[in-house]
């Protein structure tokens, strides 16, 4: 989708949030001692709070927030990053302290070791949802196959289980059909899925019960797949035609929804937003009884408004969205990760790895109701209807290609999308100190993010504090842990190392095998 930055005014509201508050003292930033200056700051908030004087906790908190991070004293420097974003909104402007949240993300360390366990299905599913794992897409626009779903497949040596493309409204392909029919009968060939992203490029008004609607859906039906239909998606961004109207578009989704379960039973209904911005996305939510999927478009940059990213993290961007929205099954989908700026002619690809980890190794066990994830496989500057700053294309990098294929290859993702699909063997994923019954021989991995996209070079873990278990060198560090051999309780203990094998964190994990 095409993306212009958000306007104007809603620049300035942020600006507002994020700068207007170091003018509130000027004096105390002159302080010579910054632990005396951080005391000050937190006196004057904690004054605040008691005042219930909101605008102005939020202001302060933002100052200690920024004095931290300018000492690279992150984890405190995110607290307050945090603080101020729950002090915007108790103002009633939640909106003004999304940016800081995210900051904090972009500084926050965080480990968190995971064991597998078997998963229990206690629930009905939505249509096409498996009971575990993640269907594994693809947007096939890389230079080495140019939209061919079958090309792509022999390209990455591997089976895709949706693959997707594009159409916009009253839009006729050849032979007169209203859908994707030549496109869909490839990806049948091939075993696979359809998502299709429908755009009504004229705006929600164009959006009617007539007869291109109706053919529309009849060779959907006939296309004898399972289509993902990604309506009029991304509604939230101000870049689409049909945002700004959340009643109008409640409307035609309801519309397009009733026509699909008439005439298309196999037509799985995506409503699918842009991750961000997030503070507008509820008002255009259709109903549950509307919504078989939800769907984030999810993209990872290097760089980005004039500043570094390195601290992004797909994890982090889907998390609040995922805590809201995964009453339903969740995607993502469209999303990458950029391994080349083109705005700064510079090559992010050991960052890029990482974030492919990140999206494929790690997301999907941390959000287990995350069931599926499509890549946007395209080199932007191959484009006329974007911004042409990053490159997407994985064949334009080996060892990003070679991460894809070994991320994708895991016995978690699904090549084949069915209702109660699920791998093999069927597991979700426990923090350690959750899980039960933990005996014989058990796979655990680490989950492990440090401030500004840094990498850790191994993970040890630890019975206790001294008997080291097990080593990992390469995320998601998994390890098989026997368990049998360890006292009934205890505490497992991660050092996480880098390159020189200094210690970079040190934590502390209670288990219980009973």
């Amino acid at each position: 989708m095409k993306k212009r930055l958000y306007s104007i005014f809603t620049v300035a509201l942020c600006a507002i949030a994020i700068f207007s508050t170091s003018a509130i003292d000027s004096k105390v930033t002159a302080k010579a001692d910054p632990d005396k200056e951080a005391k000050t700051l937190i006196s004057r908030m904690n004054k605040a709070v008691n005042e219930k004087a909101w605008n102005i906790a939020a202001g302060y908190a933002k100052q200690i927030a920024v004095h931290y991070d300018n000492r690279k004293i992150y984890d405190q420097a995110a607290q307050y990053y945090d603080l101020n974003a729950r002090y915007w909104e108790k103002y009633g402007k939640p909106e003004w302290g999304i940016y800081n949240t995210i900051r904090a993300d972009h500084i926050r360390t965080v480990v968190q070791t995971y064991a597998e366990v078997p998963i229990t299905q206690n629930r009905a599913l939505e249509k096409f949802e498996p009971v575990a794992g993640a269907y594994v897409g693809l947007y096939p626009a890389g230079k080495t196959f140019s939209g061919s779903p079958s090309k792509s497949e022999e390209a990455f040596g591997k089976k895709h289980a949706i693959y997707l493309t594009y159409t916009h409204f009253n839009r006729l392909y050849e032979g007169g059909h209203a859908f994707p029919v030549k496109y869909a009968e490839e990806v049948k060939q091939l075993g696979g899925a359809l998502q299709i992203g429908w755009e009504p490029h004229k705006g929600l008004d164009e959006v009617k019960d007539d007869e291109y609607m109706r053919q529309f859906a009849r060779e959907a039906n006939a296309a004898g797949i399972p289509v993902f239909l990604r309506f009029a998606c991304e509604m939230n961004g101000d870049w689409t035609p049909w945002h700004g109207d959340p009643k109008k578009y409640v409307e035609k989704w309801r519309l397009v929804h009733d026509i699909m379960a008439e005439e298309a039973p196999n037509v799985a209904m995506v409503w699918a937003p842009n991750f961000l911005p997030r503070d507008n996305i509820d008002p255009y939510y259709p109903g549950d009884e509307y919504v078989d999927w939800v769907g984030f478009s999810l993209y990872t940059i290097p760089y980005s408004r004039g500043a570094l990213k390195l601290g992004g993290n797909p994890i982090d961007y889907l998390r609040p969205l995922y805590e809201k929205y995964s009453k339903k099954p969740m995607m993502v989908s469209e999303g990458a990760v950029s391994f080349h700026s083109y705005q700064l002619g510079q090559d992010f690809t050991p960052w890029g790895v990482w974030q492919l980890a990140n999206m494929y190794a790690y997301m999907p066990r941390l959000y287990p109701r995350l069931k599926a994830i499509t890549y946007f496989d395209l080199d932007k500057r191959t484009t006329n209807y974007d911004n042409q700053n990053n490159n997407y294309d994985l064949h334009d990098s080996p060892p990003m290609l070679e991460a894809y294929k070994k991320f994708t290859s895991m016995p978690y993702f699904l090549t084949k999308v069915e209702t109660g699909a699920m791998p093999d063997n069927p597991v979700t994923y426990k923090p350690i100190s959750e899980a039960q019954n933990l005996s014989g021989k058990v796979n655990v991995f680490t989950y492990v993010k440090l401030p500004l996209g840094e990498q850790p070079y191994a993970v040890h873990l630890y019975s206790g504090s001294k008997l080291l278990l097990k080593r990992a060198y390469a995320p998601p560090f998994e390890m098989k842990v026997d368990f049998d051999a360890l006292p009934a309780s205890g505490k497992l203990t991660v050092k996480v190392l880098d390159k020189q094998f200094r210690i970079l964190v040190t934590k502390e994990f209670p288990y219980k095998k009973a």
